[in-house]
């Protein structure tokens, strides 16, 4: 009796272990080089008018946390920083400058993971992210602009590819562009009088190499 109890209980136990080890959680940093840039999207008859803003370089430094099922599937949250916006050309003394406007947020976006290979996987989540400084920079110049006319919190939503270089490091890309605007701009006519709006919407390219512990 004790044996048709204990052998079951035994494989029971064996099993549970097996499946706690398929289980995986990590823990470790990323750090990202951005293109990223600022998109008008039209709510009046301005179509046609081009966005002013140019691609900028620039990065993002999080943390990371992980966790992959036994199965194919896991998520995870990147909790960090990133500096997002987008460049205009200026012309200053007979010469074009490029002055980069660049918005500072907090950051955290969350994933769910898919794990389509041993190496591959994909992730598609919401970020979330407040911004906490801006500035306006130029050669030589650097100036801050005030927050109080600006939309603080943003959502974004975006999509990586992440290949696993081996158990400590992970490479990747992502795309990201905000739900959400960060401020309008009013249109007038000739006579001063409002035409339209225009909304702001960030939205970056991101390459980046995770490490992970």
């Amino acid at each position: 009796m004790k044996n048709r109890i204990l052998f079951p209980l035994v494989c029971f136990l064996l099993l549970l272990n097996t499946n706690l080890k398929a289980q995986e959680f990590k823990y470790g940093l990323v750090g990202g080089v951005d293109v990223t840039n600022v998109r008008y999207i039209n709510t009046s008859e301005f179509y046609d008018f081009p966005s002013p803003y140019n691609p900028m370089i620039s990065f993002n430094i999080n943390g990371y946390v992980g966790y992959k099922s036994s199965g194919f599937w896991g998520f995870s949250a990147e909790p960090g920083f990133i500096q997002k916006g987008g460049k205009q050309k200026y012309s200053h003394l007979g010469n074009l400058i490029d002055v980069r406007f660049q918005f500072h947020y907090i950051q955290l976006p969350i994933y769910a993971d898919f794990y389509i290979h041993k190496r591959w996987s994909i992730s598609v989540g919401p970020e979330f992210a407040y911004l906490v400084h801006a500035n306006v920079k130029a050669p030589d110049i650097s100036n801050e602009m005030s927050l109080k006319n600006f939309d603080r919190f943003e959502l974004s939503g975006s999509v990586g590819v992440n290949f696993k270089i081996n158990k400590h490091f992970d490479i990747g890309l992502k795309y990201n562009h905000a739900f959400t605007s960060f401020d309008e701009i009013i249109w007038t006519d000739v006579w001063g009088y409002p035409h339209g709006e225009s909304k702001e919407y960030n939205f970056y390219f991101q390459t980046f190499v995770r490490f992970k512990i």
